[in-house]
């Protein structure tokens, strides 16, 4: 009976961090839908829909807590399954955070009255971001080893499209300098998208450990 309460318990903390990616790519999904819409009443309930992952994660981090101070698994598995949750429960709660941030940039971007429309590479590279939010999920459903690896590849894109970005964003700010605080807002929704890659790729990194037992650096 206690092993089988415990095996569910584990099993709890597989669904409770699978539901919390799912509500990460969505609030993600609506950032980025913000960013090219300039939708600025999207980006308010954005910003208050930041607090339900908040508590996601807060609940999580508390279950995993209680399963271990109540069942001390010793399987070696086991151990590593809680403490996977718990860092990539972390790596989800970051990146809610800068779905969060874009949409307050949308809003502000929105108040200002000079303008700089997103560079075309911006759509390839919110694109490319959730899809690396997504392959992260993936990966990790299925312990995929090689999907997980398959990141680094993603995360290489992200950085030349940030690059390219960066530098056309400050080209139209040099050409007029109205326009610098509108560049900074795009350059930080730019920068929100590469740190979010950088947190895929880092849940990637945490399913090749749960997987191998073996640390790796994929970005």
């Amino acid at each position: 009976m206690v092993r089988e309460r415990y095996i569910r318990q584990i099993s709890s903390l597989r669904e409770d961090l699978l539901r919390m990616f799912s509500m990460v790519e969505q609030q993600l999904l609506r950032a980025i839908r913000c960013l090219e819409s300039w939708d600025t009443i999207a980006a308010a309930q954005i910003i208050h829909d930041d607090q339900q992952i908040d508590e996601a994660w807060r609940a999580l981090e508390e279950s995993v807590i209680h399963v271990l101070a109540t069942q001390q698994p010793v399987v070696a598995s086991d151990l590593r399954l809680t403490s996977v949750v718990t860092a990539i429960a972390g790596e989800l709660e970051r990146i809610g955070d800068y779905a969060n941030s874009i949409a307050k940039r949308v809003r502000r971007a929105s108040r200002r009255s000079s303008f700089i429309a997103p560079p075309p590479q911006i759509h390839e590279m919110a694109q490319l971001v959730l899809h690396m939010v997504n392959t992260s999920l993936e990966a990790f459903l299925h312990q995929d080893v090689e999907l997980a690896r398959s990141l680094t590849d993603h995360d290489e894109r992200v950085d030349e499209l940030e690059d390219t970005l960066r530098a056309l964003i400050i080209s139209e700010a040099r050409q007029d300098p109205d326009r610098f605080e509108a560049a900074v807002d795009l350059l930080d929704m730019v920068h929100a998208l590469e740190r979010t890659a950088d947190r895929a790729t880092n849940i990637g990194e945490r399913v090749i450990y749960l997987a191998t037992s073996s640390q790796t650096t994929l970005n």
